[in-house]
């Protein structure tokens, strides 16, 4: 993504500075106007002195104007200033003490309207076609609009931060986040029949924030309904743990006496709940008396899912007997037991069947825990594969990329352009999104580095980059040297023919 905004600042290319330096053409124009002002100082020392100053300020700076940018690019105008006083003693000592210039609307790269600026300080002829400068400071400014745009990407926005930064503001594409990685951690509750999910953090560049910032991305609360119970069950807690959801239910289910089976062995039987027994009532023969009716009060028993009404007395001729009595004895041995057997229904794995009492029916306590594993979690959310885990009592869901149903999100990547050597380096120290900054390295790691780092042609011994800044308006690249040798093709442009290359 770096090198696709700034790619032009490595095109800031210094040979343009070797046109941007000072060597080429202001040697011609020095050299030339030295000669041409030199043969004419004697004639001139008789003319009136701010005749001369003026003559020679015009015709010099003309004369470097001209060959700063050819005639053919009439579109630029140079504005040159020639300072350190009187032009004539000047050039009587055969060195000008300081030259200003300003170039706007250059092509330099693939910026169109770079403006260069430049002073000179100590400009005198060392040696038949050879100039130099005994001092040079110059800069090159590219403003935030003149940044050119790789083709097909959006364009983004520059700009400088109070700190002096600089700030790119872009969007970037769903492809760059592709693997960007983040964790969510929720909390799971249930009102008995509904679990319900809350976001409560978000882990994301390293950094743990609160989900609120997030409800866009998240969806904020939601709810599912839980596979029914039976009347007198509930759901009463869910706790995420390393191996699923731990789902905790309790409660009775009580059958009353009206729908207990009417048939019993084949007999049609009544109940009736008598101190804490079971009292099944039917009639049965008994020799040689005929259909006698008689009570069985029973105790409920729980061998794990079976359910076993176990005979504890026989009410029969008016007197209540004990299972070991003769008539009571006779009365059983009428009765299949595997009828006063059955199988309860099945319950999940970790919940059973607790107790079992006789209260107007028959009453049936049920408890514990059944895992439901993060393989019965949804598979996706919005698109993208999710990862369930648990930490701190947390449910985790970890996903990569972005939402298919989200919206792009902005991201402001802001630091300071330096230069070292010759490469310029315009890593940013930090990327801000969702209202929080993210260390750039956090980021970057997940986005995959782009390059940040651009190489600059390598200047002359005398010549060194002295640095980068952000401006208001855009970018500003400065160099310098001391004992500068000026050669041809200072500023280039398109109407120049190319000089003789000049010293480095």
């Amino acid at each position: 993504m770096a090198r696709s905004r700034f790619s032009v600042l490595s095109r800031v290319r210094p040979s343009r500075l070797a046109r941007v330096r000072p060597h080429g053409r202001l040697a011609q124009v020095l050299s030339a106007s030295l000669v041409l002002v030199l043969a004419a100082a004697g004639a001139a020392m008789y003319l009136p002195l701010p005749f001369v100053d003026t003559y020679l300020d015009k015709k010099i700076t003309a004369m470097i104007a001209s060959e700063l940018t050819c005639a053919a690019d009439a579109a630029v105008t140079p504005t040159i200033t020639l300072k350190g006083g009187r032009l004539l003693p000047q050039l009587m000592r055969q060195r000008l003490s300081e030259i200003q210039l300003s170039v706007p609307g250059m092509a330099i790269g693939g910026v169109k309207n770079a403006t260069f600026t430049a002073n000179l300080r100590g400009v005198s002829r060392s040696a038949p076609g050879v100039t130099r400068a005994d001092d040079l400071k110059a800069s090159i400014s590219i403003g935030f609009a003149d940044l050119p745009v790789p083709p097909n990407l959006p364009r983004p926005s520059f700009g400088r931060s109070v700190d002096g930064s600089l700030t790119v503001k872009v969007v970037p594409g769903a492809n760059q986040a592709k693997n960007v990685r983040a964790t969510l951690f929720l909390t799971v509750t249930t009102d008995g029949k509904k679990a319900i999910v809350r976001p409560q953090k978000l882990r994301v560049f390293g950094r743990m924030l609160p989900a609120t910032k997030f409800a866009a991305m998240t969806g904020g609360d939601r709810s599912q309904t839980l596979p029914s119970l039976p009347a007198g069950l509930k759901y009463t807690s869910i706790t995420p743990k390393k191996d699923g959801l731990h789902v905790a239910l309790n409660g009775t289910v009580t059958t009353p006496l009206s729908a207990l089976p009417t048939e019993v062995g084949g007999r049609t039987v009544s109940y009736v709940a008598e101190n804490g027994l079971l009292g099944i009532s039917t009639s049965i023969k008994v020799p040689p008396i005929i259909d006698v009716p008689l009570t069985i009060f029973t105790t409920p028993r729980l061998d794990g899912g079976t359910l076993t009404l176990e005979p504890r007395a026989v009410r029969v001729l008016g007197s209540d007997r004990p299972p070991d009595d003769s008539i009571a004895s006779l009365v059983l041995s009428q009765v299949d037991r595997q009828a006063l057997t059955r199988r309860l229904p099945a319950l999940p794995t970790g919940v059973r069947y607790r107790s079992v009492s006789v209260d107007n029916g028959i009453t049936v306590a049920v408890g514990g825990v059944t895992v439901r594993p993060f393989s019965a979690l949804p598979a996706t959310s919005n698109g993208r594969a999710v990862t369930y885990g648990a930490q701190d009592g947390f449910l985790t869901a970890t996903t990569k990329g972005t939402p298919s149903n989200g919206s792009p999100t902005p991201v402001v990547l802001a630091g300071h352009p330096r230069i070292v050597g010759n490469t310029l380096d315009l890593a940013p120290r930090t990327i801000q999104m969702f209202d929080t900054v993210f260390p750039a390295a956090d980021v970057m790691a997940q986005i995959g580095a782009p390059a940040t780092k651009y190489p600059l042609e390598k200047l002359p011994g005398s010549l060194s980059y002295a640095g980068v800044s952000v401006a208001p308006g855009g970018l500003q690249i400065t160099v310098r040297g001391k004992g500068v040798t000026l050669s041809k093709g200072l500023m280039g442009g398109t109407g120049c023919a190319s000089g003789p290359a000049g010293n480095a």
